[in-house]
């Protein structure tokens, strides 16, 4: 194909695109056109190192070789206008001349670096330790990998998942340490993924991770390097996506939502605690409203009598049953929640804590819902909050073993617990189970689960898909 009509290929592909950018020019008989997308590629990196060198030279002599006219690093081959329109619109810069030895034509990166500075997450804030998190551009989010495992082991394999999309994913693996062939197989799924458009890493979460228990996640996410990094070098496995400040790391286990980064920075013993604390509260998020409900409605020979002549002295007006007033301030908080979330921060706090402290206090003085409900809920939310990992599904399983507590009382209760368990352990995270190191049991890696022993387990190798 010759230079006009690769050219005008080239432009039908963006034609009605205010952002293209094309430069043509005419130097003693020699004909270059430079094509491109403004915003995403840099004016002055263009102007500079292609524009000036090619202005400067002769190239109506030139004979293919623009390694040696332009001062570019990265240059690249392209032999047809579909595949070059690709990589403009990806970012690439095409560069075509056209004199008396032929047609020459090549794509040069010249893309411009956008986004934000490195910076603390707001969704995992630690008092110690780095804070240093992600962004949204993949290879800065490589290169601060980089920073913490400073080997040739770290193994990273690119692709590009979308049809229209077409988003940058990166597998990233300590050799070595993780399972190569669950890499591989990771790595050859993403590959084959059938999707138009990836903008963030759920989207590869929910791609990957098959049918099996869907309740529970599959895939751990984190805005922290140091934490990704650390488990890169347990044995995980961490997928990037452009564009999305949130890494995946695989295999997920239940145990990892009961740990944070700044466990290994305090002693065993503070640490085991904090660890048993957010045990405790992650039952409790569950379990607190149905247990009251249970209690209140079936058995309340359970509670002390003096507890028990309270809570019927705050309900002595109460219109609706035990069991609806729960569900109706699980309900208005899950609404204040929401508004907290969606609204711009400043107004979000404000809406929330206002909210809650006007419509609770109103809806107890007005006779609609009990003092001890509030409490109830509320304790059970902030509970909730403690493990970010499973937030979203204790919401869901609070109201499923809540309804269980008001058909069957206790008896609903410790069905409802015994399914959550059941799910838990028969739950595999690509092949590894969901409850390890505690069913399959295995005597070293216990050590790092609700016992917290930061010396034995720093640096440890996981053997996640085996049962020793």
């Amino acid at each position: 194909m010759e230079y006009k009509a690769f050219a005008d290929g080239v432009k039908d592909f963006f034609s009605r695109c205010d952002d293209f950018f094309c430069r043509e020019g005419n130097l003693n008989g020699a004909r270059f056109s430079v094509l491109s997308l403004r915003g995403v590629t840099s004016r002055d990196f263009i102007s500079e190192s292609v524009l000036r060198p090619m202005l400067n030279k002769d190239i109506a002599s030139f004979n293919g070789d623009f390694g040696s006219l332009l001062e570019c690093p990265s240059i690249t081959a392209v032999d047809t206008v579909p595949s070059a329109a690709d990589f403009i619109a990806k970012g690439e810069t095409l560069v075509l001349i056209q004199n008396q030895n032929g047609f020459f034509k090549t794509l040069i990166n010249a893309q411009l670096t956008q986004g934000r500075g490195i910076k603390e997450p707001d969704s995992d804030v630690t008092v110690r330790g780095p804070k240093a998190g992600f962004t949204e551009d993949c290879e800065k989010n490589v290169a601060m990998l980089r920073k913490y495992i400073r080997t040739p082991n770290l193994k990273l394999l690119g692709f590009n998942v979308g049809d229209i999309s077409s988003t940058r994913v990166i597998v990233a693996y300590v050799d070595g340490r993780a399972d190569t062939a669950l890499a591989g197989k990771i790595a050859t799924r993403i590959s084959n993924l059938k999707a138009s458009v990836i903008t963030d890493s759920a989207h590869i979460a929910m791609l990957i991770c098959g049918r099996q228990n869907r309740l529970l996640p599959t895939c751990g996410s984190s805005e922290k390097v140091d934490k990704v990094a650390s488990k890169l070098m347990a044995g995980r496995i961490a997928i990037i996506v452009d564009g999305s400040p949130f890494v995946l790391t695989l295999p997920y286990l239940f145990i990892e939502g009961l740990q944070s980064a700044e466990d290994y920075l305090h002693t065993p013993y503070y640490a085991t605690f904090i660890r048993a604390l957010r045990l405790f509260a992650m039952l409790s998020a569950i379990f607190a409203p149905a247990i009251l409900c249970a209690a209140v409605n079936y058995n309340p020979n359970l509670m002390p009598a003096e507890f028990y002549g309270i809570i019927k002295e705050s309900r002595k007006e109460i219109p609706i049953s035990f069991f609806w007033e729960i569900i109706s301030i699980l309900l208005l908080f899950e609404v204040l929640r929401e508004v907290g979330v969606r609204m711009p921060r400043t107004v979000g706090d404000a809406v929330g804590i206002v909210g809650s402290v006007i419509l609770g206090n109103t809806a107890v003085e007005a006779g609609i819902v009990s003092s001890v409900g509030v409490i109830t809920v509320a304790f059970s939310a902030v509970c909730a909050f403690i493990t970010p990992a499973f937030m979203y599904v204790i919401v869901l399983a609070r109201v499923a073993v809540l309804i269980a507590a008001e058909l069957l009382g206790i008896w609903g209760l410790i069905a409802s617990a015994v399914v959550l368990f059941l799910m838990i352990c028969f739950k595999k995270s690509f092949g590894t189970p969901y409850f390890y190191p505690i069913i399959p049991f295995n005597a070293k890696a216990f050590c790092d689960t609700v016992i917290c022993n930061p010396k034995k387990t720093l640096g440890r190798k996981e053997k996640l898909n085996k049962k020793g």
